[in-house]
């Protein structure tokens, strides 16, 4: 496509069709090449922005554009995806794999390792639908090809890096959350409160999906629960996770689900719940979002956290602790600090 001298490079990221205008021929030979996976010739539902651009060289501005359309297809599912910060391969069946992990952990280096084996799906982004599909992000990796100039990336195509073609479908089986230099131990099994919690800082829009915290934990669920991977070589662990896709899962766990309500007022020296966004229960632990972050509760935290469904007061949560854990000598100062930790991070709100 072209319009008023600009080249018209169409992607498809993430299941959306996204325009690439390009600032002249090169530039959209280039975007095309790297993009070549992505490619297609349906119209456009929306277009990258390209503000600011212009001026940029040839890496500079291919990295940026990756990261605007990266941005523009992850504001086209908000609300509708589960979106994370993470990469994926799949094999041949269409059993996808996501690793997980904050910046610095190696999803890049992990996901380029993997699709020597399994298809490249994604480095960056791993969008999913309710049904467990997987959307491609084919995008061009980002390279940093001069070490003593980390901030400047090459945009690599898939196809360059010899990365692997995944099936035309792919649904996500198992989720890793990405440890390195946590020891070498390999997968090690993650309770689905402490994943939710890791994961949560690692997701786009979560807060806009309905029930947030119930999506996730029911995503990783359908997974058999989470693993991490601790490690120092990716290298060391491939053959365990690519054999890791075809493992029997264990059963899913349901959680009690504790969705936002109307409380009643509190009454004079009576404590309450700050309102939350949404929240799961998983045995004995509890996690519990506020605003965009998640806290994982357990012990006292758990326990007054439920036991204030409805404002009580100190004497009540003594009362509700000692049901749950038995009489305690120091029950009401244990009570008073639990509750102090609490206020502090936002999950109750005290008399008045």
């Amino acid at each position: 496509m072209t319009g008023q001298g600009t080249d018209i490079v169409v992607v498809r990221v993430l299941g959306v069709a996204v325009a690439v205008p390009a600032r002249d021929a090169q530039t959209a030979s280039r975007l095309r090449h790297q993009w070549s996976r992505a490619l297609t010739t349906d119209p456009a539902e929306v277009s990258a922005d390209t503000g600011g651009l212009s001026a940029l060289e040839a890496d500079q501005h291919d990295y940026a554009m990756t990261s605007r359309v990266t941005l523009r297809a992850l504001e086209a599912t908000a609300g509708t995806r589960l979106n994370m910060h993470a990469g994926a391969v799949a094999d041949q069946e269409g059993r996808a794999l996501a690793v997980v992990g904050e910046s610095g952990m190696g999803k890049t280096t992990a996901i380029r390792a993997l699709a020597s084996r399994l298809g490249y799906l994604s480095d960056e982004t791993v969008s999913v639908s309710s049904d467990m599909t997987v959307h491609a992000h084919a995008k061009p990796l980002s390279v940093i090809t001069d070490p003593t100039r980390p901030q400047r990336k090459a945009s690599v195509s898939p196809d360059d890096a010899g990365l692997l073609t995944p099936p035309d479908q792919a649904t996500l089986r198992r989720i890793v959350l990405l440890r390195r230099g946590q020891g070498t131990e390999g997968l090690v099994p993650v309770t689905t409160p402490e994943a939710i919690v890791e994961i949560v800082p690692q997701t786009s829009s979560l807060v806009l999906l309905p029930d947030p915290l119930l999506t996730l934990g029911e995503t990783i669920e359908q997974c058999g629960g989470a693993f991490a991977l601790h490690y120092k070589e990716i290298g060391d662990h491939l053959d365990e996770l690519v054999s890791f896709l075809s493992e029997p899962q264990r059963e899913q766990r349901p959680p009690l689900h504790h969705p936002l309500v109307d409380l009643p007022p509190p009454q004079p020296g009576q404590w309450s719940r700050s309102p939350w966004l949404d929240a799961v229960e998983y045995d004995d632990e509890l996690v519990v979002m506020i605003g965009d972050t998640a806290h994982l509760l357990a012990g006292l935290g758990s326990t007054i956290w439920r036991a204030l469904a409805v404002p009580v007061t100190v004497p009540d949560l003594v009362t509700a602790a000692e049901v749950e854990h038995g009489a305690h000598p120091d029950a009401g100062a244990l009570i008073e600090v639990a509750l102090n930790d609490l206020v502090g991070h936002g999950l109750v709100t005290p008399p008045g």
